[in-house]
This record gives structure tokens, C-alpha cells and sequence, in this order.
């Protein structure tokens, strides 16, 4: 009698802070790039900023203070609101109302290379029926899967040219059930932490955990 399998936890993925609005438009990584400080460049250093704006009606930001900038004197304060006030647009937000925005500037950006977007901001998932019809279903195959895909984001949050960064256990068929699903992922323009996302790299961790299910008996 073969064993049927079922999925009773569809996936493990970082969790991540609710956020109070979303973005429509925000920076991409070139844009942050385009911006970066060139003192902190040449440290080759990463900064962050934590900046209250004042929303307008378009959903645009102005009038932007710096509440927090860590290190001081490198000029990341002033680089964070130059990209808040030209390139956010939130939706959800009141004329008017005062809206704290953290701006994470990664130091890999700073060197020229790809950064990988630390918390990000899911907003499409797959279903658990569809990790439960991408499920290898091989009897006595193992019982629990751990895959972590590693995928470029495009404009809008899809993403694209992903590959296996982790499968365990390796060759049971579960990081190409997840591959197949990539499509089904989406992040939101910024992480939790205010990094662009469009242009970055995010880490996909999904986890399979596979029970026997007792056939009725007849």
C-alpha cells in the first residue's frame, strides 16, 4: 500500500513587521546607489536613518526631519530625505499626518556589489494547496524539507532568476517544487527595515513538514 503524504505546515518564511502604509513607489537600488554619500562610500560603511514626513495628498512626502541617523557626519540624513521626498509614494496615509520612515542604505551597496534585502515585506505568497500539489510524492521519501531559494527583484516586487541556495535533504525533489513556484512570490517595494527592494536580492526560506495520513479503513 503506498503511503499518501500531506502538508501540514505549508511554509516557514521570515516573518516580517506589519507596516501602516504601502508604498506605490519607492527608490529602487541603482536610485539609492545614485544617492549614496560619497564619504561613506569611501569607508565602504552603511547607515541608517529614521526620518518623520509629512504626507500630501498624492501620497507623496514632504518637509521630512531627521530624527535619527546612525553614524552621524557621513551624511546619510540628508541622502535618506532627498530619497523620501523624490521618490516615495505611499497609499493609506492622510493629508497632513506626520509618518516616521526608516531608510536602511546597506553597506554592500556602498562597495558596488548586490546587496540581500534583510526583512523583507511579503505581499503574494503561494497557497497551501499550492505547496501541497508541488510536494514530491515519493513513498517513504522524508518526512521534512527545508529549502531556501535566492532570487533577484524586479520592478513591481516579482522575482526572477532564482536558484536553490539550500535543500535538505539535496536530491529529494523539493527545491525544484519551489523553484517552480517562484512566480507565486512577491515583496513589497521596501523591507521593513527601508531598503529598496527593486534591485536587490531576497533569501526565500520555505519549509515542507510531511505527515502519513492513515487510509479509512473500508
Amino acid at each position: 500500500m503506498l503511503r499518501l503524504l500531506a502538508l501540514s505546515a505549508a511554509a516557514a518564511l521570515c516573518a516580517a513587521p506589519a507596516v501602516a502604509q504601502t508604498y506605490t513607489a519607492a527608490p529602487t537600488a541603482a536610485e539609492m546607489a545614485a544617492v549614496y554619500p560619497e564619504k561613506a562610500k569611501a569607508q565602504g560603511v552603511g547607515g541608517a536613518v529614521e526620518l518623520v514626513c509629512t504626507a500630501a495628498r498624492d501620497g507623496s512626502f514632504d518637509d521630512c526631519a531627521i530624527l535619527g541617523e546612525t553614524p552621524r557626519g557621513l551624511g546619510f540624513g540628508a541622502a535618506a530625505r532627498k530619497l523620501v521626498e523624490s521618490k516615495l509614494r505611499a497609499t493609506g496615509v492622510a493629508k497632513g499626518a506626520e509618518i516616521q520612515i526608516p531608510i536602511t542604505f546597506p553597506a554592500d551597496l556602498a562597495k558596488g556589489g548586490a546587496f540581500s534585502v534583510k526583512t523583507p515585506v511579503w505581499t503574494s505568497l503561494p497557497t497551501v494547496a499550492d505547496l501541497q500539489a508541488a510536494a514530491p510524492k515519493t513513498e517513504g521519501g522524508p518526512n521534512n524539507a527545508r529549502v531556501t531559494l535566492v532570487c533577484d527583484v524586479q520592478a513591481g516586487g516579482s522575482l526572477s532568476g532564482c536558484s536553490v541556495d539550500r535543500e535538505e535533504p539535496a536530491g529529494a525533489g523539493f527545491g525544484q517544487a519551489i523553484l517552480a513556484l517562484a512566480p507565486r512570490f512577491q515583496v513589497a517595494l521596501m523591507s521593513a527595515e527601508g531598503m529598496p527592494t527593486v534591485g536587490g536580492k531576497v533569501r526565500v526560506p520555505v519549509r515542507f513538514d510531511l505527515k502519513p495520513v492513515t487510509q479509512a479503513a473500508k
